[in-house]
Order: C-alpha cells, then structure tokens, then sequence
C-alpha cells in the first residue's frame, strides 16, 4: 500500500506543481472576494482579534518559536500526513530551542515532507472539537470561534517562522516544487479556515464554488489570449 500511495503522489507531484502555479491567482482572487463578503464587525472582535493576538504574541515574546508545544505541531503534522500515507510511525523528537525529528517506515513522500507548512493542525483539531460539541449539545461552544481565531493565528506565525532555506523538509520535497506548490496550498488553507468560521460546512462549499468559477474565468482568458497569439 504504501509503494502504490508513493507512486501515486510521484505521478501527481509535477502537474499539481503547475496546477498550483496556475490556481494562484484565481485562489488569492478568490479569497479576497471571500474577506471582502463575509467581513463583519462580529467576526472582526471574535475571530480577527484573536488571530491578530496570536500573531502580535508569537512575535514579541522571545522563545516561541522553538517552544515544545511549537515543535511538537510540527512533528505532529509529519506524523499525521504519515497516516494518512499508510507509514507507520517509528519515533518523534522534541528539543526545545533544537528542534524536532520524526521517523517513519517507508521511503516517504513529498506530502509528508510539507504536510506541516501548509496544513493548519490545531486550527483543524479546534473545528473537530467544535463539531463533536455541536453533535453532543446541538450547538457549537461559545468559544469555538474565538479559539479558532487564536490557533489560525498561531499556525501563521508558527508557518512564518518556520520557513526559511535551513528547513532540511524542502529538499526532501524538492526546493523547485516546494516553491511552486506551498503559496497556493497556503491560500486554500486560509480560506478553508476563514470560510469556516464565518458560516461552518456552508461556509467552504461556498468559497469552493467561487473558487471554481474564478478557475474557469482564469482559464478561459488564458486559453482565448494564447489561441489569439497563435493566429
């Protein structure tokens, strides 16, 4: 299972770089026009206060970003895109202001390599406490939005500082793929976290939709000024 997952990913990897590459500008496009409809004052005091806050916080307190809790997110994100991968984990490290290590069986992939530069992990636990509440009470906690808010904030800054060229995870990937692949990637994440906290499962078919459609427009103008060069 894990040789067929593998060569799957490798087969993917190049036109999802391209796709990526072009998906760019409709998905920023797409995520302005998603800001732009849905900011209110409401979510602006529970949700952009506190993910501003986190921010502001990871920045001026010495010490965060090489913090166990820090580090263990990122080791987790490794650990978790190797799960899902079918690689069965074989040990993580955690060394405070060091950094981590985390093994796994198996020759890996590219998804595992860069799971924790694009994929929000405690944003993501947040929202399947939320709906585990939501199950149990009918209704999600009052917290729940303001406590995404600080985890989307932590995971930015977390993200921010944790890309730079002695990242040993992006010649593991590939720096030429990882270039290509993670600003996109990180687009859709945001939207998909931002979506969900203005209107829940509505809120990212919605942007999905929109995101569709600016795809297609992109295309369309694409294809039409290439066809007119050529004649």
């Amino acid at each position: 299972m894990i040789k067929i997952i593998n060569f799957i990913l490798g087969i993917l990897k190049w036109p999802l770089a391209l796709f990526m590459v072009f998906a760019f500008l409709p998905t920023l496009d797409a995520d302005i026009q998603l800001i732009q409809r849905t900011f209110t004052m409401d979510l602006f005091v529970s949700f952009i206060v506190p993910l501003i806050g986190m921010i502001f916080i990871w920045f001026c307190i010495p010490g965060l970003a090489g913090a166990h809790l820090s580090i263990f997110e990122h080791e987790a994100t490794h650990m978790l895109a190797a799960l899902l991968t079918f690689h069965r984990p074989l040990f993580m490290r955690i060394e405070a202001n060091k950094g981590g290590a985390f093994g796994y069986e198996g020759q890996g992939n590219w998804f595992i390599a860069l799971a924790p530069y694009f994929v929000p992990t405690f944003p993501l636990i947040v929202i399947v406490i939320g709906l585990i509440w939501h199950h149990i009470y009918d209704q999600m906690p009052t917290f729940f939005i303001p406590a995404l808010g600080l985890m989307f904030g932590y995971h930015l800054a977390s993200n921010a500082s944790q890309i730079h060229t002695d990242q040993s995870d992006f010649p593991k990937a590939g720096w030429l793929f990882s270039i290509l692949f993670l600003p996109t990637a990180n687009l859709i994440a945001f939207a998909l976290i931002w979506a969900f906290a203005v209107k829940g499962g509505a809120g990212i078919s919605g942007w999905f939709l929109l995101w569709i459609k600016n795809l297609q427009q992109f295309y369309d103008t694409f294809l039409n000024n290439y066809l007119a060069i050529l004649s």
